[in-house]
């Protein structure tokens, strides 16, 4: 790596510690200026079941795997599955993430190294959400740690979305000292008492709505849907019973609208996130959420492909490390 290009990583780094902490969810992403209708009106729209995967695998072990009794309809596609190894042809070289051999072999150790968590050595998160019983828009992305994403609409490959490498949980306050950006989450504790007092410790009064317990309701909603597959199963769990434990929370089991059995969390009159969330405990993945823009149910697994290269023109960036 050249001189320049050590120089410009630091300069990156410091730029990345003194940002403020910007919380966004993908599922609000309008890349574009494409604006799609709100959740609670594609509700009734019509039924996402007969699509049917052609061309792309989206993890070989869904139809068994513990979350989902049901099979998992991808984008119709007639191209080969797109494995984004290698860097694309219109991202230039400083922007990357193979632009070293280092590089490279850091990324494959951190693949390697998932264990415990529903992503496992698999390059990609895959996540489908819909309307209430698999109806309505149809919103898909595969996301990873360290390398490029994608987001398409309605299988919509003509005009999909990119982004860069999903890897930030945020911001806390852990032993006394203020994490910016943290990327690790080994440095979260995954005792839900140690967790929910990092919450508790990380609440600002200019960050986020509502009273204390709210703000550390939305702390625990970001980590579960923020794209949760790269994250150890031990920390979603602890989050979600950090959220149960929330007065005024009530949790019971029940299922989803697919009839996915799971937990069931309510909370009236929330301001930081959904009021109703159904959770699979065994792996601490949300199955299904109530919030301001309607029921949506997600199915999640892990992926070995994507049906398009992630690029920078997609993602209106001009380096990933700024997408």
């Amino acid at each position: 790596m050249s001189t320049d290009d050590e120089f410009v990583r630091a300069l990156r780094s410091r730029a990345d510690a003194a940002a403020p902490t910007i919380d966004v969810h993908l599922t609000g992403v309008v890349p574009r200026a494409r604006r799609r209708r709100a959740w609670a009106r594609a509700a009734g729209a019509g039924a996402a079941g007969g699509l049917v995967l052609a061309g792309v695998l989206v993890g070989q072990a869904w139809a068994g795997a513990p979350w989902s009794t049901h099979t998992l309809a991808g984008p119709a596609t007639t191209g080969e599955p797109v494995a984004t190894g290698e860097p694309s042809a219109e991202a230039s070289p400083d922007a990357t993430a193979a632009e070293d051999p280092r590089d490279a072999a850091e990324a494959a150790a951190d693949a390697a190294l998932r264990d415990g968590t529903a992503q496992g050595a698999a390059p990609y998160w895959y996540t489908l959400i819909t309307g209430p019983d698999g109806t309505g828009e149809r919103f898909e992305s595969w996301t990873s740690p360290d390398r490029p994403g994608l987001l398409v609409w309605d299988g919509d490959l003509a005009n999909p979305a990119a982004l860069g490498p999903s890897n930030v949980l945020g911001s806390f306050r852990i032993g006394g000292e203020w994490v910016d950006m943290l990327r690790d989450p080994a440095a979260l504790p995954t005792d839900p008492a140690a967790l929910e007092q990092v919450f508790r410790d990380s609440v600002e009064p200019d960050r986020r709505s509502g009273t204390d317990d709210d703000k550390v309701y939305g702390m625990v909603y970001d980590l579960l849907d923020g794209s949760p597959g790269w994250l150890p199963t031990a920390l979603l769990q602890a989050a979600w019973e950090v959220a149960g434990s929330l007065p005024g929370s009530t949790v019971v089991p029940g299922v989803d609208s697919l009839g996915r059995a799971g937990e069931v969390l309510t909370r009236p009159g929330t301001v930081n996130g959904a009021d109703r969330l159904v959770v699979d405990p065994a792996t601490g993945l949300i199955l299904e959420m109530n919030s301001g823009d309607g029921v949506r149910v997600l199915q999640q697994s892990p992926a070995d492909t994507v049906p398009l290269e992630p690029t920078l023109e997609m993602a209106g960036c001009t380096a990933w490390e700024s997408c």
